[in-house]
């Protein structure tokens, strides 16, 4: 299950501040399963402790990556536009592909690949592979860890080394400029995910 708030302590909440400051991502194993540590013993040497904003992002990645398999590899991109029902809830993309296309106001990035959404007191993690537009918020978060990252082709079920994005959606919030009134995507919490698979 995730947290509202992953960073408890001052030491923690300093390595997400500087994290995001750095555009780093969290890096995490896609090899890994909760049940993988039960057996082992505080003494062992090889104890691997995780904080809790890694355990948080490798948990939903697990469960995403679990539906995701279970999901056609030949179905359709259902097109998917940032509403009311994502918000407040932790989204992470997947992608197998990002690049800039054509819009009505120019060249804009747009992510196809598996969206997976999590439910609040619960262990379900809803996936759909589908096609959604990259606001701003993202896309600047996306770029001050990676520009690559913004045009690209993967395997997410195959590649050895798979990038992903999650988030909080917040809806659309607006403002003024220059007494115009706009508005825009707000997202909070967005980390970068590198996730790792060792060769078969």
């Amino acid at each position: 299950m995730l947290v509202d708030n992953p960073a408890s302590t001052p030491f923690e909440k300093d390595k997400v501040i500087l994290r995001g400051m750095q555009g780093g991502a969290i890096a995490i194993d896609l090899d890994w399963y909760p049940e993988q540590y039960e057996n082992q013993e505080p003494e062992d040497g090889d104890v691997t402790i995780l904080d809790r904003e890694t355990l948080e992002c490798q948990a939903m990645t697990y469960d995403s990556m679990n539906e995701i398999e279970n999901i056609d590899v030949e179905s359709v991109y259902e097109k998917m536009k940032w509403n009311e029902d994502m918000t407040n809830h932790s989204i992470l993309l997947v992608p197998i592909e990002i690049h800039m296309i054509q819009g009505p106001t120019g060249n804009y990035p747009r992510f196809w690949g598996y969206i997976c959404q999590s439910y609040p007191d619960s262990d379900y993690v809803e996936v759909k592979k589908a096609t959604i537009s990259l606001p701003s918020g993202l896309t600047k978060r996306i770029a001050a860890f990676s520009e690559d990252m913004l045009n690209l082709k993967v395997d997410p079920l195959e590649d050895l080394k798979v990038r992903m994005i999650l988030t909080t959606y917040h809806g659309l919030e607006e403002f003024e400029v220059k007494d115009e009134k706009r508005k825009a995507h707000k997202f909070w919490n967005t980390r970068l995910i590198e996730g790792h698979r060792s060769p078969e």
